[in-house]
């Protein structure tokens, strides 16, 4: 099998030689690049110069002269716009300023015209907030207002309600307005930057530039700028990743987006597209639980392994060949990594995880919860303070407090649960250096910053011998690096915070967080997610949760300041749009592979309907009934 990046390299190659190197290259993923120079290198078969490695956001910073803030940093910019509107506290703020940042930068990355569409905003609901023509009983049972209060002070929560849809415009435009000011921006007003230079004019590059443009699917406004400036200002080459079955059918989803691109930016090359055609096994199987799933696929995994045993005759005896990275496991649900990992049998080679441990899974995470959680109820006594009972209890019996001196922790322990303490005196806690800094007060969100800092230095100081000894010292040194990035972002803001308010930013922040596993990413199984997988070609490929509910789900359903009949009107991001993306993801993983199984789990329950993937009906119907008998 030559997968897409292999015909690219192949291609390439073949015009350009080792010039290749003196062209720029841009790919959606950086794990593209990886696969593309294992497949130059193979081609090519000496050693040569890679090409320069460009994204477009280098591009668009390059042609608008901005530069990107820290998200802490821009929503704190925001509210001190928004707060000269409103009067809202910045922790009731902070999280739905996300959002609306989010719709910034949606609105400038479409190029839309802001102004018009706030107007547009405000008008919609301030004519479904008349309700005027309702009788008293009819605005009793209006659940809309209901949480507004009683009717009389209904026209007045109207008007605040409204109030904030009227402002968003202005908010817009002076948000803008500081942040040029700051020399900061988001990543869409660096876009849209880029795209208003371009389209006035008032950028060239400084001498002649070669770029190839490779394997991208939806685009906004702001990158299809982008991409006709590079045709006509530079020599680009462009490559689209598709195939012809729903590239040339216009009721398939998943050409939704090739289908322009390729007619506004026709290929240098044309490469095999009919790979839909080739013979394939496809298996679909229905689990009674993501446990059964994870089994299943280990099971598939060993059976690949077995037959790859069983075809390769030229093996030592006793040699047990590993599958290689031709395999591929796809987790449509990132919360199944470890039981995957769990389930795998031993005998099936290497192993690469692109996807990284979830840190909030870790102990490291739960030690920094206990004494978020310690802090939150401390108690000022006279001159000291004291802790809650419950809260002493967690943090002594936490291994990397128990592991230090399992006696002493032990034996205090005990000593409150027999005098029945409820609440336990910082004096008598600080036994040794640790439980000293660990049993210190911090009021304040900067003594609660230095707190958390000098606690997690202290128990990573600590002797210890275990197996995870490393991944615990490397799993403190990240949440060091992001309470001191955290600490660094909120300075700069120069906000007054509660330490209630940085403790929910501190866990925000630490939730999202993923620790990178180390290997060899060019050998062995491939575990990644669905947006791993573009432009990566595998000969086998499992894929797990294909629930319909999962994928392709619904990711459009977060809340918006933006309704979707305006973001249809205005050619806005929408739930089709999102179905359009994963459909592409799904039949371009699988148009060059030989056996796909799609497991999913036929459970319901109040987070699945149990339901398949649509993709997994569409096959039925693509198939004639003999290979449907597979399914």
């Amino acid at each position: 099998m030559k997968g897409f990046l292999e015909e690219v390299a192949a291609d390439l190659y073949a015009r350009y030689g080792e010039g290749l190197s003196e062209r720029a290259v841009l790919f959606p993923s950086r794990r593209a690049r990886l696969f593309f120079v294992d497949a130059l290198g193979r081609i090519a078969g000496r050693p040569m110069w890679q090409p320069e490695w460009v994204t477009i956001d280098d591009l668009t910073g390059e042609i608008s002269g901005l530069h990107t803030g820290d998200r802490v940093r821009l929503i704190t910019e925001l509210y001190k716009v928004y707060s000269a509107y409103h009067n809202e506290p910045f922790d009731k703020f902070y999280f739905w300023g996300d959002m609306l940042l989010t719709d910034f930068d949606t609105i400038d990355k479409y190029l839309i015209d802001a102004q018009m569409l706030f107007r547009n905003i405000s008008e919609i609901k301030e004519i479904e907030a008349d309700i005027s023509y309702l009788t008293p009983a009819q605005l009793r049972i209006l659940s809309f207002w209901s949480s507004f209060g009683e009717q009389a002070d209904l026209s007045e929560e109207k008007r605040r309600f409204l109030a904030i849809w009227k402002t968003l415009g202005p908010i817009y435009r002076r948000f803008r307005e500081r942040l040029s000011s700051l020399g900061i921006a988001y990543n869409g007003m660096v876009q849209r930057a880029a795209a208003d230079r371009i389209r006035g004019g008032g950028f060239a590059f400084p001498e002649p530039r070669r770029y190839v443009v490779a394997g991208f699917n939806a685009l906004s406004e702001c990158e299809k700028r982008l991409f006709g400036f590079l045709a006509t200002a530079a020599e680009t080459d462009f490559y689209w990743d598709y195939d012809s079955y729903y590239k040339d059918d216009p009721e398939q989803e998943a050409g939704m987006f090739v289908r322009s691109n390729v007619a506004q930016f026709p290929p240098r090359t044309e490469l095999r597209y009919d790979n839909m055609r080739g013979e394939k096994q496809i298996v679909s199987v229905a689990a009674v639980s993501n446990a059964v799933q994870c089994k299943y696929a280990a099971a598939i995994l060993a059976d690949l392994a077995r037959r790859r045993r069983e075809e390769d005759s030229g093996i030592a005896a006793g040699a047990r060949p590993a599958l290689g990275k031709e395999t591929a496991v796809v987790l449509t649900d990132e919360n199944l990594l470890l039981p995957l990992l769990y389930a795998l049998p031993a005998d099936i080679g290497r192993v690469n995880v692109t996807m990284g441990f979830p840190l909030r899974q870790s102990l490291a995470y739960t030690f920094v919860e206990r004494l978020v959680e310690l802090q939150n109820h401390r108690r000022r006594k006279g001159d000291g303070c004291t802790f809650y009972h419950a809260d002493v209890a967690g943090i002594l019996a936490h291994p990397y407090v128990a592991e230090c001196d399992a006696a002493l922790t032990r034996t205090m322990h005990e000593e409150i649960v027999r005098d029945r303490r409820i609440s336990v005196d910082a004096a008598w806690l600080g036994r040794n250096e640790l439980l000293k800094r660990i049993f210190t007060p911090a009021a304040t969100w900067r003594e609660l910053s230095d707190y958390m800092l000098d606690v997690v230095a202290a128990v990573a100081r600590q002797p210890y011998e275990g197996d995870d000894a490393r991944q615990r010292v490397e799993f403190l040194a990240v949440i060091a690096e992001q309470v001191t990035k955290l600490r660094n972002s909120l300075d700069e803001c120069d906000i007054d915070l509660t330490a209630e308010v940085y403790t929910s930013l501190l866990r925000r922040h630490l939730q999202t967080l993923r620790i990178p596993f180390e290997g060899e990413p060019l050998e062995g199984i491939q575990i990644m997610g669905i947006l791993e997988t573009r432009n990566l070609d595998f000969e086998n490929v499992i894929i797990l949760s294909m629930n319909d509910d999962n994928f392709p789900g619904n990711h459009m359903a977060q809340a918006s300041f933006i309704p979707y009949n305006l973001r249809a009107a205005y050619e806005l991001p929408t739930p089709e749009h999102h179905e359009g993306v994963y459909a592409y993801y799904f039949y371009r993983l699988i148009q060059r592979a030989k056996t796909v199984h799609m497991l999913y789990c036929s459970h319901a329950d109040d987070k699945s309907t149990g339901e398949p993937s649509r993709y997994i009906y569409q096959f039925c119907l693509l198939y004639t009934s003999d290979a449907a008998d597979d399914l």
